[in-house]
């Protein structure tokens, strides 16, 4: 298969997957539920006294601090399993590896790492701009993760966060969900922009700027993907900028 596209740009990307669009929307937005639904089931678990969170849970603002190890826990369970839902989805017909964007040939290391500093060059400024225009303090949207880090349990924040997010983010909106609508008539740029938008609706909660923000870095995620045609590549982006982003909110977020 040529990776030279008809219209003669320089794509690497060819979705191929046998899902249908809205039944891989479905998919992703029950799979991406999974966080939710394990909280319920520890919130049922405590109310019948099976299991104990050992005191009452450090909040902001009626956030659930990440300061906790249970709170840390239960993220991160939820996580892979929605990370699991959309793996085994995947392989149905065996096509996980074609769905997911798994074949050869994958973006090397340093230039994955690349297109992540590219992203943050790209989007940093005008996601300044979008909070000052605003008038939302820059680390509005951020700060619920700050007691995360400056605690000893600042290793697990950044697995969530650099590891298990891009993982399972990515494997779902540019793996298996952009697959599907991209294979659909509606062609890569408008299954980019709805991807995307349901990726942005999972972050529901932030500041208008943040919400911005986080659709211009799925759009540009998208961009990587259609590039290289390579899952390695948007992940390692994703948790370039994630890393930065933890970096950043870490030495200068201000305290509460």
């Amino acid at each position: 298969m040529s990776d030279v596209p008809e219209d003669g740009s320089c794509a690497a990307y060819r979705p191929e997957t046998p899902w249908k669009p809205w039944p891989a929307v479905g998919l992703v937005l029950v799979a991406s539920l999974a966080p939710m639904l394990i909280g319920l089931a520890v919130w049922i678990a405590q109310d019948a006294r099976l299991i104990e969170a050992g005191g009452e849970l450090p909040s902001r603002d009626g956030i659930p601090s990440l300061a906790s190890p249970f709170v840390l826990a239960q993220m991160i369970a939820g996580q892979l399993l929605s990370l699991a839902i959309v793996w085994g989805a995947a392989g149905w017909k065996g096509a996980r590896a074609e769905t997911l964007r798994l074949t050869p040939p994958q973006t090397g290391w340093l230039t994955a790492v690349g297109y992540g500093l590219l992203l943050l060059v790209l989007i940093g400024p005008i996601e300044i701009l979008l909070y000052h225009l605003a008038g939302v303090a820059l680390f509005t949207d951020g700060r619920w993760i700050l007691d995360g880090l400056r605690s000893p349990y600042w290793w697990a924040v950044i697995l969530a966060a650099v590891v298990l997010a891009p993982l399972w983010e990515e494997i779902s909106f540019r793996g298996f969900l952009l697959s599907a609508l991209a294979k659909s008539r509606l062609g890569f740029w408008p299954a980019a922009l709805l991807s995307s938008g349901v990726w942005t609706a999972l972050h529901i909660g932030y500041s208008w700027p943040g919400l911005a923000s986080v659709f211009l870095a799925g759009i540009g995620m998208s961009w990587i993907m259609l590039r290289t045609g390579s899952m390695r590549a948007v992940v390692v982006a994703h948790a370039v900028v994630n890393a930065f982003s933890l970096t950043v909110i870490s030495l200068f977020a201000p305290a509460y």
